[in-house]
């Protein structure tokens, strides 16, 4: 068993920003962390918004962050939390899927969150199948296919602009008539000659044969037109 002043549960940007902070403050701190650190910096292609950076890669954030935290004193393990207990002194007791206990008087759980998904039919029946929440993960499986990106946030103007490096067609399907996104990024959009915006639109379905998607069951929220869109795979950002 370790003891240390603070244990954090999950190293994406929030976590290795406070095991920075902790080993600023002479604090002895460890990272427990079940996969490679940076969180969701790792689904993101290009990163323009962060404050010094013009513009950088988000596993290069990820991996600039890590090495900053591990410079000021953090410890990072590569495992997951199966348990918090506290004891009776009052200390937290956290134990790992690889049987190993660590013990603090303080516990940080940063563990970020997951997509938010459609709640349409074919959505749990595709996943992993042609429905994907990722497109840096995922956009070299699709090539010269014709894809849908659903949203019309920052997070799916970028990524359909990411995807049209692989994609013939990228289809924007959008509930509203106007982009929630950043306007440098929708001039981006709407100045890809691979993009089309469908606006006014939601997935009511999507469909598929075998173990791939065919296309997508779309409804006009003003006209209450119903249309199909035939596409190779649809990439969720809502």
């Amino acid at each position: 068993m370790s003891d240390y002043d603070l244990i954090i549960v999950g190293a994406g940007p929030a976590g290795l920003t406070a095991a920075l902070y902790a080993g600023r403050s002479m604090l002895r701190a460890v990272l427990l962390e079940k996969g490679v650190p940076g969180g969701e910096l790792l689904n993101t292609e290009l990163i323009e918004d962060y404050p010094g950076f013009e513009s950088i890669k988000g596993f290069e954030l990820a991996e600039r962050m890590t090495a900053h935290a591990v410079k000021f004193g953090a410890e990072l393990v590569t495992d997951s939390v199966a348990s918090v207990e506290r004891e009776a002194d009052g200390r937290f007791l956290a134990t790992t899927d690889g049987g190993q206990r660590y013990r603090a008087p303080v516990v940080l759980v940063t563990a970020g969150g997951t997509p938010t998904k459609l709640g349409v039919p074919g959505e749990v029946e595709y996943a992993g199948k042609g429905v994907s929440y990722c497109a840096v993960c995922d956009g070299h499986f699709f090539r010269g296919e014709v894809l849908g990106v659903v949203g019309g946030g920052d997070a799916a103007v970028e990524e359909a602009e990411f995807l049209t490096r692989y994609a013939s067609t990228v289809y924007l399907i959008h509930r509203r008539d106007r982009l929630r996104a950043s306007k440098i990024i929708q001039q981006r959009l709407f100045a890809n000659p691979k993009i089309e915006v469908v606006w006014n639109t939601v997935v009511e379905r999507i469909e598929g044969r075998g173990t791939s998607v065919t296309h997508l069951a779309l409804k006009n929220v003003e006209t209450g037109a119903a249309t199909a869109l035939p596409v190779g795979g649809v990439f969720v950002f809502v």
